[in-house]
């Protein structure tokens, strides 16, 4: 039975004791965990280094060719790098994947007039993660694709976990942000349904960066994924419940 959680790069740079007991606790039960990693702000830290902008667009980080080069060194030599050192430091036995390498997630392009070099997924190669985990070790992954003609792409990080989660038929799938789920006029919810999502996104409520990690969280329910969370550090917050029909 997999488990997946998602880290946003923003959380990654502050991660809390709370969260390494939690998650050394689940693998020590027998979860199955399989990390996927955003890196924003060494993205953002890199842009700024070469003097280029920084770019969204519906919450998708616009990437250019130039831009590529600092997403690539941000999240594979800088992000999943430090996170595994840190993992293993911490007792958890880890090892780093990159999704652009061993043709591990296979993408073509999202929309490359509109965003550039980032990713559609199209499949992702399950074997290459279950070997990680059946030597015992935690997959942490991070969020860069290919395409069939060989070239690299960005992909939005909760989309990228939203799509492991479902190739790998999880159990659950865990959304870790820096706030404790989701927000709506001024209060935290405990749950919420598809239908009150797409309404409170339709009003404006929810935007931004939450909208990725709710539209990859509609779709893991879409292919049956049991839980879905968005949460912060203690692995608890908002449960999306299951889809249902807007009337």
């Amino acid at each position: 039975m997999f488990h997946v959680i998602k880290i946003g790069g923003s959380t990654l740079a502050d991660l809390q004791p709370a969260f390494f007991a939690a998650l050394k606790e689940r693998v020590q039960q027998g979860e199955k965990i399989v990390i996927v990693h955003g890196g924003g702000p060494e993205i953002n830290k890199k842009l700024k280094e070469s003097g280029l902008p920084l770019e969204m667009k519906n919450g998708i980080r616009i990437t250019t060719e130039k831009t590529l080069s600092c997403v690539k060194a941000a999240l594979k030599d800088i992000t999943n790098k430090n996170l595994v050192h840190v993992l293993n430091n911490k007792g958890i036995s880890a090892r780093g994947l990159c999704g652009s390498e061993q043709s591990l997630i296979q993408c073509d392009f999202l929309d490359k007039k509109q965003y550039g070099w980032v990713g559609r997924v199209k499949k992702v190669k399950t074997e290459i993660i279950e070997n990680v985990l059946n030597s015992g070790k935690v997959p942490v992954i991070a969020s860069l694709g290919i395409t069939d003609e060989g070239e690299t792409v960005n992909i939005n990080a909760d989309t990228a976990a939203g799509e492991t989660a479902a190739a790998l038929a999880a159990h659950s799938i865990c959304f870790v942000t820096d706030t404790p789920g989701i927000q709506l006029n001024g209060k935290w919810a405990d749950s919420l349904t598809v239908s009150e999502i797409q309404k409170n996104m339709i009003q404006g409520h929810i935007h931004g960066g939450m909208v990725p990690k709710v539209e990859a969280a509609i779709k893991c329910l879409d292919f049956n994924i049991h839980e879905v969370l968005i949460t912060d550090q203690t692995l608890s917050g908002t449960v999306i419940a299951s889809k249902e029909v807007m009337v």
